[in-house]
């Protein structure tokens, strides 16, 4: 009879990890150079496509540090932290030209990024051995969805990188906790990842569930306690601000807002599941079983990090299944568990076909560090070729043609950031920060139901604030969004207005109009 598999032997931190540590860098600077390449181009950053989210978050950002404050002044339907976290680009806005800052915000993101793939494969390395933290770190550091997102300031590469530090302190300390105020910090780092997005609870349920009570009750209260009061130290002054608006915005909405994205439950999870990331997600399953078969024996030195992601990663898909939207970029956070995971996968895997005397055994490795990115190479190339010329296109319009103290008015803020503009600062007015957000909440205040996002747009209630805020700008920059949520009575409403001035007739992109003066009657 075959004896049974063994794990890997659990290193701790000294001499035998350091080779590793290394190998772990070398793929964080890798990974950050695949993050990054596709800025080099005759355009730059900027030449890259820029999302909704990605402007939405840094114009935000850079408002904050010139003293308009979200919620109350403007719509923002997330906590704060990521406000803060992107502060050492968005900061400088102030005065520095915010295309610059933009771009440096990207430049930044994908630093992130990286330091995110070293903290997956640590967190694996330190677990289970040098084979879960090599292809754990691949995993990450390949994973479609999230390279792509950590190219530029979304809330996911500051999330993962709050709730992968915290893992790392939490889990790297005695599970009695008496030898280390490890719960100090790792409760400081929760309360961040929560203050960047609500689903950073998450960790914190899984930081509880990881150890005995027995064994960790001090430590778990001082985590949980720790957290609450770094969510109140760093949320508390904005709510204090505008509390009915805060609770409007980040509660209220997200609950109440109509369905958007991928709809279709099983859609999702196969989008969560999906064959672009085939061997890591085999892998991740894998390391889900055995991390729920171990649960069930005698105590294992690994099993509170095996504890730890099985419930992170099995309470995210569930938080994405039960969510009224879905976008594929969602995925983004899944990855941070679904990584570690996959290098636990990958060591089980290994260490069952070694003592198996599996005369190939010790290929497995290379073979699964090959495969990993090789299943994902397809999506990550499409990723590179990306191209945006119509953005650098659109900014020199707008510094070349439209004057300095001209009011521009844009759907997306990244179509004014690409000519160095923050959203118009009228008197009496909300600034345009987020418009989606902006109309549908307006769209909600009716009390009407809406089956979906675009029913909402078609509702007149959803242009309410929106049409005289456009009345007060001399130039507006419409583009696909606004069209998409302008009903068609507004569209009708923007073209008695205004005269469309750029781009010309026959060329795509972003559509910049100008108000006209009306004639007196």
């Amino acid at each position: 009879m075959s004896p049974p598999p063994q794990s890997p032997p659990v290193l701790e931190d000294g001499v035998r990890n350091r080779p590793w540590s290394w190998t772990l860098a070398l793929l964080a600077v890798g990974a950050w150079v695949l993050r990054v390449l596709p800025f080099f181009n005759r355009h730059g950053a900027f030449g890259y496509p820029v999302d909704y989210d990605e402007g939405v978050y840094f114009t935000a950002s850079a408002l904050l540090f010139q003293g308009v404050l979200p919620y109350r002044d403007f719509i923002f339907v997330h906590p704060p932290g990521s406000l803060l976290l992107w502060s050492p680009a968005a900061a400088l806005a102030s005065g520095v030209d915010a295309a610059t800052c933009f771009v440096l915000a990207r430049w930044l993101a994908a630093a992130v990024g990286a330091l995110n793939v070293f903290l997956v494969g640590r967190l694996a390395l330190r677990a289970w051995g040098p084979v879960a933290g090599v292809v754990a770190a691949l995993v990450y550091a390949t994973y479609p969805e999230l390279v792509v997102v950590e190219r530029g300031p979304f809330l996911e590469p500051v999330l993962n990188l709050a709730c992968l530090a915290m893992a790392n302190v939490w889990l790297g300390s005695p599970e009695d906790g008496r030898a280390s105020r490890a719960w100090l910090w790792a409760g400081a780092l929760c309360g961040l990842a929560i203050s960047v997005k609500v689903l950073g609870g998450i960790w914190l349920a899984a930081a509880l569930l990881s150890r005995s009570p027995r064994a960790a009750w001090r430590s778990q209260l001082g985590l949980a306690l720790v957290a609450g009061a770094t969510v109140l130290l760093l949320v508390g002054p904005f709510v204090a601000a505008a509390p009915s608006r805060f609770l409007q915005d980040v509660f209220l909405f997200q609950s109440l807002r109509p369905g958007d994205g991928e709809p279709h439950r099983l859609a999702r999870l196969h989008d969560m599941l999906h064959e672009r990331r085939l061997v890591g997600v085999g892998l991740a399953l894998l390391g889900l079983a055995v991390a729920m078969v171990r649960s069930m024996r005698a105590s294992h030195p690994s099993r509170p990090t095996e504890r730890f992601f099985a419930v992170a990663y099995g309470l995210t898909v569930a938080a994405f299944l039960a969510s009224p939207s879905y976008w594929n970029q969602y995925n983004a956070h899944l990855a941070a568990s679904e990584a570690v995971l996959a290098g636990l996968g990958a060591s089980a895997l290994h260490g069952w076909l070694s003592s198996r005397g599996w005369r190939w055994a010790r290929a497995v490795p290379v073979l699964l560090a090959v495969a990993v990115p090789l299943v994902s190479a397809r999506h990550l190339r499409e990723g590179l070729r990306a191209r945006a010329p119509d953005l650098p296109a659109l900014g020199r319009y707008l510094r070349q043609s439209v004057p300095a103290d001209a009011p521009v008015c844009a759907f997306e803020p990244a179509w004014g950031l690409t000519a160095g503009r923050l959203p118009p600062r009228l008197p009496g007015a909300p600034l345009l920060v987020d418009a989606y957000a902006l109309m549908l909440q307006d769209a909600l205040g009716s009390g009407e139901h809406f089956a979906s996002t675009q029913a909402a747009f078609s509702a007149s209630a959803s242009q309410r604030t929106i049409l005289p805020l456009l009345e007060r700008c001399r130039y507006v920059v419409v583009g696909w969004r606004g069209a998409w949520q302008l009903s068609a009575r507004s569209q009708q409403w923007l073209r008695e207005r205004f005269v469309r001035r750029f781009p010309a007739e026959g060329q795509g992109g972003p559509d910049v109009w100008e108000r006209v003066p009306r004639a007196d009657p």
